[in-house]
């Protein structure tokens, strides 16, 4: 299997390493091995992730743009955290009391 091959079935299956190992009729590790050997290979196969990624944040943006709840609170809580958009959790004892903590040590092994 030539590093060519490879690279024409990552392109033809955009990057989908399991898809491009069933062309060539490799295993997926096989795959892996050449992209981790081989710049122009893992180049190739980031292409596509960051490609998908790219899509992804498009749709993301046009769902905030129409307005959809779940997209506006997924944005201003991954992206949006340096603005102060971030969910911290609160951790009180019975009441709002506070937590009490017990330490107990256990020597009876020394």
């Amino acid at each position: 299997m030539s590093k060519q091959k490879v690279i024409q079935a990552l392109k033809e299956t955009k990057g989908a390493v399991y898809l491009a190992a069933a062309r060539l009729k490799v295993s997926h590790t096989a795959i892996y091995d050449y992209v981790n050997k081989y710049d122009d290979v893992r180049e190739v196969k980031e292409f596509y992730t960051e490609e998908l990624n790219d899509i992804a944040e498009l749709k993301l943006r046009q769902a905030v743009q129409k307005g959809e709840p779940w997209s506006i609170k997924y944005q201003l809580s991954t992206q949006g955290k340096q603005r102060g958009y971030v969910e911290r959790q609160e951790v009180t004892g019975k009441d709002g009391q506070e937590v009490t903590i017990k330490v107990v040590y256990d020597d009876s092994n020394t």
